[in-house]
């Protein structure tokens, strides 16, 4: 199974690099979108008063989170170089998820042939804490690439400001804290493993 799913993200990644991302009708050369964005109206007017906030019953306070779009228009911009790092981070993103599938289905194959407690295994669950611990941080390089993309080229046509919502740290972190500290505790039994045979 584990080995269908990374077949799967394999056929998804070559998909996401080579389609054009946008509608043929917009004329664009290649087309991104981003997740958990803020867009902000440009005109947005706050009338509420310090005392109203106070005294109301109910406070709305809208976050504004957005996927937003962007449509490369011209190879100009496509391959300029705010774009290029940020296709970069992006596929460094992408590629670091595709390395933890792989870490999994190398771990799953190597329990299936009775192989646990082994060097190997102890290295690909520390690497893939370490990737998990990164992504948050790609993430939001990421993002905050995407948006320097769109003031450089200035490509906001929109009527919102574009901000951008993610950390750099995220649930990916807890995970990677708990495969490290994990990891660790899996080489102390690789090396009691290697004292006994040696010992034998």
């Amino acid at each position: 199974m584990s080995t269908g799913i990374l077949c799967l993200y394999i056929i998804f990644l070559i998909v996401k690099i080579f389609s054009p991302g946008s509608p043929a009708a917009s004329n664009s050369v290649k087309g991104f979108n981003i997740y958990d964005m803020v867009a902000k109206p440009k005109n947005l007017t706050n009338a509420r008063s310090l005392e109203d906030w106070f005294s109301s019953k109910v406070i709305v306070e809208p976050t504004y989170k957005a996927l937003i779009s962007i449509r490369i228009k011209s190879n100009d911009e496509l391959y300029s170089f705010p774009s290029l790092l940020f296709q970069f981070t992006n596929l460094v993103y992408w590629l670091a998820i595709g390395y933890l599938l792989l870490c999994v289905k190398m771990l799953f194959s190597s329990f299936s042939k009775n192989k646990v407690f082994t060097t190997n295994n102890a290295h690909l669950i520390t690497s893939g804490a370490i990737v998990m611990l990164a992504l948050p941080a790609i993430r939001w390089a990421t993002n905050e690439l995407f948006i320097n993309l769109i003031v450089k080229m200035n490509l906001n046509d929109s009527s919102y400001t574009i901000q951008n919502q993610t950390s750099i740290s995220g649930s990916e972190t807890l995970i990677g804290i708990a495969l490290l500290a994990f990891s660790l505790a899996f080489r102390a039994g690789v090396d009691l493993k290697n004292e006994n045979e040696a010992f034998i």
